[in-house]
């Protein structure tokens, strides 16, 4: 058991030292020039940063005119920081420009898009191009080696933990080596076609993952080799004339020990690969790691309990079916461990990736998470049934050998469509993962799925995209999608656009309704056939239009929403700044009358600050904080409205 625990400990160790932040997607953060920005002279370069490590090879950066005309020199590189590219400009003149980007994640290798405009000199902000559309879902070929991969992990990692700890002495070691085989088979087909399914395109961190993962596979096959070589190989000369062999145990323990490590090691490439990794913290990762480790070592347990010691015991007499018996209890002791651990963080996670519980059964990730689950409760229903049932009848010197097999081999059956869901989960985009729009919000309204997207957060010419879903089916053919514009701070009356539709269920509109900075609500409305409209209301908050890339972000404090920005949008060490909440209630209008306070976590220390409300001069429901200056860095400002709750706002202040 010490051995044990060194190597998951030294596993757990590589994962925090290996891991690094990331989305599950490689997403625009803030670039220079920022996104609207209105520049005085011309820029020499352009450099975006991401949400995650970006791959220079397979990542693009394109600065266009008005005209469609190329002004960058293609050079796309590494700009020093861990998540940003730059691309170099030719000389250019005033007017607007368009950066159109492509950025293949070095973490997992999707692919994103998106764009956002800038300005030199006086002239208007390019029209924003559209939304990108919904990523396409993944090939077979990605599926079929995500499936070998997990199915072979599972089976190697759960084989050795299973006969270095759980298993009877002298399990016959042709059996044992049987299922190692066929997990390093798995393990390096399942990495092989994840390479060829990125092609040219493969990013030099997933390859390396990959790699490891392979080696890992090739040495669970030369592991399992080995025991067949040494059982046939004699080591010694008895007084006799006779042949000597080790017993098992001294020969295989220290094999069985490889073994072990090299499914940790492959499990580990799992998480590094996975949406846990992009999430960008140390808990999601360790919660998929934890994950990973015990699902193999139970299922992978399972079906080395059938082949290595089910398959091959006899119960004829009492006291075999007794040693049966002690065998399956200390399994399923086991195995009741690993599902705890299993159930809990699952449903750990996914708290974090999902937007609407109606996203269960009505987006890929969710059905796929839904099936896992459905077929994780199966299985354990048939493993509590082997422990209640069976296993204290074997106790007993009763035969159950045969009953145990049949309701083992149904489990193992489970435990395959466990592994292909599991690789339709991780191909697929978890509903809460940011997509490349500035605003990407969802609602569910009698019966459908709205989701409305913005491409960009600053005033001015925009495009505003809904998409509209019923369960997993593209709603087409609407009569009518518009969006209603209304202002909260300021009576600015209500303005409409009409929406076409560019996809099936996907309908999209340009124009400048939000022509101010505050907080906007778009009522969409969608007219179907036969049917009452539909409506429902977002609330869009739009940035300053000082240059900068926009601070507002919504937040909920208890029953409350708010949005919360600042002035300037790029805080400056030391300058004053002044953050200003917008508080809406559950019914949409502004709410007034509300004490705040906020106070401030970072570089430095700094005194809390209390809101002041100006109704006359704000506008409703708009708070403000006058703050003289923070240091520069990251702060993490904790909004507290009264004793109803209180909201993280995130701010960072430059130089």
């Amino acid at each position: 058991m010490r051995r044990l625990a060194v190597i998951v400990a030294c596993a757990i160790g590589g994962v925090a030292l290996l891991g690094t932040a990331a989305d599950a997607h490689a997403n625009y953060v803030r670039s220079n020039p920022a996104s609207d920005a209105r520049l005085v002279k011309p820029p020499t370069e352009v450099r975006i940063e991401f949400s995650e490590p970006p791959d220079p090879k397979g990542s693009d950066i394109q600065v266009l005119d008005t005209a469609g005309k190329r002004h960058d020199k293609g050079d796309v590189a590494p700009s020093g920081d861990p998540n940003g590219l730059k691309v170099s400009l030719e000389p250019i003149t005033d007017g607007g420009y368009t950066v159109a980007w492509t950025a293949t994640s070095a973490v997992d290798g999707h692919t994103t898009k998106g764009s956002f405009a800038f300005v030199v000199g006086n002239g208007p902000i390019p029209t924003p191009p559209p939304v990108p559309e919904a990523a396409p879902p993944p090939n077979p070929l990605e599926i079929a080696g995500r499936a070998l991969s997990y199915a072979g992990i599972a089976l190697g990692l759960g084989t050795a933990f299973f006969v270095l700890f759980v298993a009877p002495a002298g399990p016959d070691p042709r059996r044992e080596s049987a299922l190692l085989t066929v997990a390093g088979a798995f393990i390096v087909a399942g990495s092989l076609a994840l390479i060829a399914d990125q092609g040219a395109k493969l990013p030099p961190r997933l390859g390396l993952m990959l790699a490891v993962r392979a080696f890992a596979g090739l040495v669970l096959a030369a592991v399992s080799i080995s025991p067949r070589l040494a059982l046939m190989r004699p080591v010694g000369a008895l007084a006799g004339g006779g042949v000597m062999t080790l017993g098992p145990l001294a020969t295989f323990r220290p094999r069985r020990m490889i073994a072990l490590a090299a499914g940790i090691a492959a499990a580990m490439t799992a998480t590094l690969v996975s949406h846990a990794t992009a999430l960008g913290s140390l808990k999601s990762m360790a919660l998929d790691f934890v994950h990973v480790l015990s699902v193999s070592v139970w299922t992978g347990g399972v079906v080395a309990l059938l082949w290595c010691v089910l398959l091959a015991s006899h119960d004829e007499t009492v006291e075999d079916a007794r040693a049966l018996g002690a065998a399956v209890w200390r399994f399923s002791v086991t195995a009741l461990i690993a599902t705890g651990l299993l159930i809990t963080a699952g449903a750990l996670q996914a708290f974090d990736r999902l937007v609407l519980i109606n996203d269960l059964y009505e987006t890929p990730y969710g059905i796929a998470l839904a099936t896992k689950i459905v077929l994780v409760l199966v299985a354990l229903a048939i493993g509590a049934f082997n422990l209640l049932r069976w296993g204290p009848r074997l106790r007993a010197g009763i035969r159950a050998r045969a009953a145990l097999i049949r309701d083992t081999l149904a489990e193992t059956a489970i435990f395959v469509a466990i592994v292909v869901a599991a690789a339709f989960l991780t191909a697929f985009a978890p509903p809460a993962q940011p997509s490349a729009a500035a605003y990407d919000q969802t609602q569910h309204v009698s019966g459908l799925r709205l989701e409305m997207l913005v491409a960009s957060g600053g005033p001015g010419r925009n495009t505003y995209v809904l998409r509209v879903h019923q369960g997993l089916a593209p709603v087409a053919g609407a009569e009518k999608v518009a969006f209603r514009f209304t202002m909260v701070e300021h009576d600015m009356g209500e303005q409409e656009l009409v929406a076409t539709e560019r996809v099936p269920g996907e309908y999209i509109a340009n124009g400048s309704p939000t022509a101010m900075y505050g907080t906007w609500k778009i009522q969409a409305i969608v007219r179907l056939p036969g049917r009452e409209d539909v409506s429902t209301v977002f609330t869009f908050p739009v940035g300053a239009p000082s240059g900068g890339s926009t601070t507002s972000q919504v937040i909920t404090i208890g029953p409350y929403t708010m949005i919360v920005f600042t002035d300037p949008a790029t805080p400056q060490s030391g300058a004053p700044i002044t953050m200003f909440a917008v508080l809406i209630g559950a019914d949409g209008s502004p709410v007034t009358g509300k004490q705040m306070r906020a106070t401030f976590t970072g570089p430095t220390s700094q005194a809390p600050i209390d809101a002041t409300e100006d109704a006359a001069t704000l506008g409703p429901g708009r708070y403000k904080f006058a703050i003289a200056g923070l240091d520069p860095g990251t702060w993490k400002v904790t909004i507290g409205v009264g004793n109803e709750g209180t909201g993280a706002y995130s701010l960072d202040v430059s130089r």
